[in-house]
Protein backbone atom coordinates (compact mmCIF):
# COMPACT_ATOMS: atom_id res chain seq x y z
CA UNK A 1 0.00 0.00 0.00
CA UNK A 2 2.80 2.65 1.16
CA UNK A 3 4.52 1.61 -2.54
CA UNK A 4 1.00 2.53 -4.14
CA UNK A 5 0.64 5.64 -2.85
CA UNK A 6 4.45 6.56 -3.27
CA UNK A 7 3.85 5.92 -6.86
CA UNK A 8 0.96 8.43 -7.42
CA UNK A 9 2.95 11.07 -5.18
CA UNK A 10 5.61 10.83 -8.07
CA UNK A 11 3.32 10.68 -10.73
CA UNK A 12 1.59 14.07 -9.33
CA UNK A 13 4.53 15.38 -9.00
CA UNK A 14 5.68 15.15 -12.64
CA UNK A 15 2.24 16.14 -13.70
CA UNK A 16 2.52 19.14 -11.98
CA UNK A 17 5.77 19.75 -13.47
CA UNK A 18 4.66 19.04 -17.13
CA UNK A 19 1.35 21.36 -16.82
CA UNK A 20 2.71 24.05 -15.16
CA UNK A 21 5.07 23.57 -18.08
CA UNK A 22 2.96 23.56 -21.03
CA UNK A 23 0.55 26.42 -19.40
CA UNK A 24 3.72 28.71 -19.05
CA UNK A 25 4.61 27.65 -22.95
CA UNK A 26 0.78 28.54 -24.18
CA UNK A 27 0.48 31.49 -22.09
CA UNK A 28 3.72 33.44 -23.58
CA UNK A 29 2.18 33.21 -26.97
CA UNK A 30 -1.18 34.51 -25.96
CA UNK A 31 -2.11 38.68 -25.81
CA UNK A 32 -3.50 39.40 -22.59
CA UNK A 33 -2.46 36.15 -21.08
CA UNK A 34 -3.12 36.87 -17.50
CA UNK A 35 -7.30 37.08 -18.21
CA UNK A 36 -7.00 34.03 -20.29
CA UNK A 37 -5.26 32.13 -18.20
CA UNK A 38 -7.17 33.26 -14.81
CA UNK A 39 -10.45 32.31 -17.08
CA UNK A 40 -8.91 29.22 -17.95
CA UNK A 41 -7.25 27.95 -14.51
CA UNK A 42 -10.66 28.88 -12.34
CA UNK A 43 -12.80 25.62 -14.50
CA UNK A 44 -11.92 22.97 -12.55
CA UNK A 45 -12.96 24.89 -9.32
CA UNK A 46 -16.42 25.70 -11.72
CA UNK A 47 -16.22 21.63 -12.19
CA UNK A 48 -16.18 20.63 -8.54
CA UNK A 49 -18.69 23.82 -7.16
CA UNK A 50 -21.48 22.95 -10.04
CA UNK A 51 -21.49 19.27 -9.06
CA UNK A 52 -22.08 20.32 -5.44
CA UNK A 53 -24.15 23.12 -5.56
CA UNK A 54 -26.64 20.90 -8.25
CA UNK A 55 -26.44 18.26 -5.46
CA UNK A 56 -28.00 20.35 -3.13
CA UNK A 57 -25.16 20.59 -0.93
CA UNK A 58 -24.69 24.38 -0.89
CA UNK A 59 -22.56 24.46 2.92
CA UNK A 60 -19.65 22.30 1.78
CA UNK A 61 -19.60 24.26 -1.74
CA UNK A 62 -20.01 27.95 -0.24
CA UNK A 63 -17.05 27.18 2.36
CA UNK A 64 -15.04 25.67 -0.38
CA UNK A 65 -16.30 28.87 -2.27
CA UNK A 66 -15.17 31.58 0.66
CA UNK A 67 -11.57 29.80 1.19
CA UNK A 68 -10.79 29.02 -1.96
CA UNK A 69 -11.07 33.00 -3.02
CA UNK A 70 -9.17 34.17 0.33
CA UNK A 71 -6.50 31.69 -0.97
CA UNK A 72 -6.15 32.98 -4.36
CA UNK A 73 -6.10 36.76 -3.08
CA UNK A 74 -3.34 35.73 0.10
CA UNK A 75 -0.85 33.26 -1.33
CA UNK A 76 -1.44 33.06 -4.76
CA UNK A 77 -1.02 37.26 -5.34
CA UNK A 78 1.24 37.24 -2.59
CA UNK A 79 3.59 34.39 -3.64
CA UNK A 80 4.11 35.87 -7.31
CA UNK A 81 5.29 39.07 -6.25
CA UNK A 82 7.60 37.42 -3.11
CA UNK A 83 8.88 35.00 -6.16
CA UNK A 84 9.55 37.93 -8.25
CA UNK A 85 11.14 40.22 -5.53
CA UNK A 86 13.43 37.11 -4.98
CA UNK A 87 14.43 36.60 -8.31
CA UNK A 88 14.77 39.24 -10.10
CA UNK A 89 14.97 41.64 -6.92
CA UNK A 90 11.95 43.96 -8.28
CA UNK A 91 9.79 45.70 -5.41
CA UNK A 92 6.82 46.58 -7.17
CA UNK A 93 4.82 44.69 -10.05
CA UNK A 94 2.43 46.66 -11.55
CA UNK A 95 -1.12 46.10 -13.89
CA UNK A 96 -0.99 48.35 -17.29
CA UNK A 97 -4.80 48.41 -18.26
CA UNK A 98 -5.83 47.36 -14.93
CA UNK A 99 -9.89 46.48 -15.90
CA UNK A 100 -10.86 44.72 -13.04
CA UNK A 101 -11.08 47.30 -10.28
CA UNK A 102 -14.81 48.23 -10.66
CA UNK A 103 -16.20 44.67 -11.10
CA UNK A 104 -14.32 44.09 -7.82
CA UNK A 105 -15.93 46.40 -6.01
CA UNK A 106 -19.25 45.29 -7.04
CA UNK A 107 -18.55 42.03 -6.15
CA UNK A 108 -17.16 43.25 -2.14
CA UNK A 109 -21.33 44.83 -2.72
CA UNK A 110 -22.66 41.78 -3.09
CA UNK A 111 -20.20 39.77 -0.43
CA UNK A 112 -21.37 42.48 2.27
CA UNK A 113 -25.26 42.00 1.04
CA UNK A 114 -24.63 38.62 1.78
CA UNK A 115 -23.10 38.92 5.18
CA UNK A 116 -25.57 41.69 6.34
CA UNK A 117 -28.58 39.81 4.91
CA UNK A 118 -27.45 36.25 6.16
CA UNK A 119 -28.19 34.51 2.85
CA UNK A 120 -27.84 34.45 -0.89
CA UNK A 121 -31.11 35.47 -2.09
CA UNK A 122 -32.99 35.07 -5.68
CA UNK A 123 -31.59 39.05 -6.62
CA UNK A 124 -28.21 38.27 -5.52
CA UNK A 125 -28.11 35.51 -8.06
CA UNK A 126 -29.66 37.09 -10.98
CA UNK A 127 -27.31 40.19 -10.23
CA UNK A 128 -24.28 37.72 -10.29
CA UNK A 129 -24.92 36.37 -13.09
CA UNK A 130 -25.48 40.02 -15.15
CA UNK A 131 -21.86 40.48 -13.65
CA UNK A 132 -20.08 37.18 -15.43
CA UNK A 133 -21.65 38.06 -18.77
CA UNK A 134 -21.13 41.41 -18.77
CA UNK A 135 -17.23 40.77 -17.18
CA UNK A 136 -16.84 37.77 -20.20
CA UNK A 137 -18.16 39.88 -22.94
CA UNK A 138 -16.04 43.07 -22.07
CA UNK A 139 -13.01 41.26 -21.81
CA UNK A 140 -13.30 38.03 -23.97
CA UNK A 141 -13.58 40.29 -27.70
CA UNK A 142 -9.66 42.31 -26.40
CA UNK A 143 -8.49 38.77 -26.63
CA UNK A 144 -6.13 37.11 -29.55
CA UNK A 145 -5.07 34.13 -29.47
CA UNK A 146 -3.77 31.03 -31.56
CA UNK A 147 -5.06 27.41 -31.73
CA UNK A 148 -1.32 26.38 -30.88
CA UNK A 149 -1.10 28.43 -27.47
CA UNK A 150 -5.19 27.45 -26.83
CA UNK A 151 -4.19 23.60 -26.69
CA UNK A 152 -1.14 24.17 -24.91
CA UNK A 153 -2.82 25.83 -21.90
CA UNK A 154 -6.20 23.61 -22.48
CA UNK A 155 -3.49 20.26 -21.89
CA UNK A 156 -1.65 21.68 -19.10
CA UNK A 157 -4.58 22.63 -17.05
CA UNK A 158 -5.89 19.01 -17.77
CA UNK A 159 -2.51 17.29 -16.74
CA UNK A 160 -2.67 19.62 -13.42
CA UNK A 161 -6.30 18.64 -12.68
CA UNK A 162 -5.71 14.76 -12.94
CA UNK A 163 -2.10 15.47 -10.73
CA UNK A 164 -4.64 17.49 -8.18
CA UNK A 165 -7.60 14.67 -7.81
CA UNK A 166 -4.72 12.67 -7.52
CA UNK A 167 -3.30 14.50 -4.58
CA UNK A 168 -6.86 14.99 -3.19
CA UNK A 169 -7.31 11.28 -3.11
CA UNK A 170 -4.37 10.52 -0.64
CA UNK A 171 -5.21 13.32 1.47
CA UNK A 172 -8.25 12.43 2.03
CA UNK A 173 -7.10 8.86 2.89
CA UNK A 174 -4.89 10.91 5.53
CA UNK A 175 -7.00 13.42 6.96
CA UNK A 176 -9.99 14.31 9.23
CA UNK A 177 -13.50 15.24 6.32
CA UNK A 178 -13.53 18.82 8.45
CA UNK A 179 -10.09 19.42 7.85
CA UNK A 180 -9.48 17.79 4.13
CA UNK A 181 -13.08 19.43 3.16
CA UNK A 182 -12.98 23.17 4.12
CA UNK A 183 -9.40 23.24 4.99
CA UNK A 184 -7.24 21.45 2.47
CA UNK A 185 -9.96 20.90 -0.28
CA UNK A 186 -9.80 24.90 -1.57
CA UNK A 187 -5.40 24.43 -1.55
CA UNK A 188 -5.34 21.09 -3.62
CA UNK A 189 -7.91 23.12 -6.11
CA UNK A 190 -5.11 26.01 -6.20
CA UNK A 191 -1.81 24.17 -6.27
CA UNK A 192 -1.66 23.96 -9.95
CA UNK A 193 -2.07 27.69 -10.10
CA UNK A 194 0.22 28.69 -7.48
CA UNK A 195 2.69 26.52 -9.43
CA UNK A 196 2.50 27.94 -12.46
CA UNK A 197 2.39 31.28 -10.88
CA UNK A 198 5.84 30.75 -9.74
CA UNK A 199 7.20 28.87 -12.64
CA UNK A 200 5.96 31.89 -14.81
CA UNK A 201 7.19 34.46 -12.16
CA UNK A 202 10.69 33.27 -12.27
CA UNK A 203 11.31 32.72 -15.92
CA UNK A 204 10.27 36.48 -16.35
CA UNK A 205 10.20 39.42 -14.40
CA UNK A 206 7.34 40.74 -17.12
CA UNK A 207 5.31 37.46 -16.47
CA UNK A 208 5.06 38.50 -12.76
CA UNK A 209 1.88 41.04 -13.59
CA UNK A 210 0.09 38.79 -16.26
CA UNK A 211 0.01 36.15 -13.02
CA UNK A 212 -0.88 38.50 -10.54
CA UNK A 213 -3.94 39.56 -12.91
CA UNK A 214 -4.89 35.68 -14.10
CA UNK A 215 -5.56 35.32 -9.74
CA UNK A 216 -7.72 38.66 -10.17
CA UNK A 217 -9.26 37.54 -12.37
CA UNK A 218 -9.51 33.49 -11.65
CA UNK A 219 -11.40 35.43 -8.04
CA UNK A 220 -13.82 37.39 -9.90
CA UNK A 221 -14.82 34.81 -12.49
CA UNK A 222 -15.38 32.45 -9.56
CA UNK A 223 -17.27 34.52 -6.76
CA UNK A 224 -19.76 36.00 -10.05
CA UNK A 225 -20.19 32.12 -10.67
CA UNK A 226 -20.57 30.28 -7.55
CA UNK A 227 -23.03 33.64 -5.94
CA UNK A 228 -24.76 33.77 -9.33
CA UNK A 229 -25.67 29.55 -9.34
CA UNK A 230 -26.37 29.30 -5.49
CA UNK A 231 -28.73 32.42 -6.05
CA UNK A 232 -30.50 30.92 -8.87
CA UNK A 233 -30.61 27.33 -7.34
CA UNK A 234 -31.73 28.42 -4.35
CA UNK A 235 -35.17 29.78 -5.84
CA UNK A 236 -37.12 32.00 -4.01
CA UNK A 237 -36.42 31.35 -0.68
CA UNK A 238 -33.00 31.67 -1.13
CA UNK A 239 -29.74 29.68 0.49
CA UNK A 240 -29.54 30.44 4.40
CA UNK A 241 -25.71 30.52 5.71
CA UNK A 242 -25.84 32.35 8.71
CA UNK A 243 -22.99 34.44 10.75
CA UNK A 244 -19.95 33.10 8.03
CA UNK A 245 -16.49 33.90 9.49
CA UNK A 246 -14.87 32.61 6.12
CA UNK A 247 -17.32 35.26 4.32
CA UNK A 248 -16.49 37.98 6.72
CA UNK A 249 -12.51 37.28 5.86
CA UNK A 250 -13.27 37.32 2.78
CA UNK A 251 -14.84 40.50 2.94
CA UNK A 252 -11.68 41.72 4.66
CA UNK A 253 -9.22 40.23 2.86
CA UNK A 254 -11.10 41.85 -0.82
CA UNK A 255 -11.34 45.37 0.76
CA UNK A 256 -7.53 45.18 1.92
CA UNK A 257 -6.54 43.88 -1.31
CA UNK A 258 -8.71 47.02 -3.61
CA UNK A 259 -7.02 49.19 -0.73
CA UNK A 260 -3.73 47.76 -1.30
CA UNK A 261 -4.03 47.89 -5.29
CA UNK A 262 -5.42 51.09 -5.33
CA UNK A 263 -2.34 52.71 -8.55
CA UNK A 264 -2.73 49.38 -10.34
CA UNK A 265 0.40 47.99 -8.48
CA UNK A 266 1.87 45.97 -5.48
CA UNK A 267 4.81 46.46 -3.40
CA UNK A 268 6.54 43.53 -1.91
CA UNK A 269 5.76 45.10 1.84
CA UNK A 270 1.89 44.80 0.69
CA UNK A 271 2.19 41.32 -0.50
CA UNK A 272 3.17 40.40 2.95
CA UNK A 273 0.61 42.01 4.60
CA UNK A 274 -1.78 39.96 2.13
CA UNK A 275 0.70 36.28 2.97
CA UNK A 276 -0.18 37.34 6.75
CA UNK A 277 -3.78 37.57 6.15
CA UNK A 278 -4.03 33.64 5.08
CA UNK A 279 -3.97 33.12 8.97
CA UNK A 280 -7.52 34.67 8.61
CA UNK A 281 -8.72 31.38 6.61
CA UNK A 282 -7.25 28.75 10.11
CA UNK A 283 -9.16 31.42 12.18
CA UNK A 284 -12.69 31.66 10.47
CA UNK A 285 -12.41 27.71 10.69
CA UNK A 286 -11.85 27.91 14.23
CA UNK A 287 -14.40 30.33 14.66
CA UNK A 288 -17.13 28.69 13.24
CA UNK A 289 -16.61 25.52 14.82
Amino acid sequence: MFVYYLIEAILSILGFYIGSELIVKGGKEIIHQGFMLGALSVLPELIVLSNLLFHKNFYLALSSFFITALTIYTLGVAVVNVSVFLKWRKRRISIVNFEERRIILIIMGILLSIFILQKINLEIGIISLFILSYYLILRLHEVKFSVRSLLFMLSGIMILWIASNNLVFMSSKFLPSWAFTIFLFPIVLNIQDIIVAIKGSLSSPELGPQMTLSFIVETIILSAFTLSLAGLLGGLKGVFIGINYSLLALILVSVTMFILFNNNNLCIKESIVLLSMYSLVPISILLHA
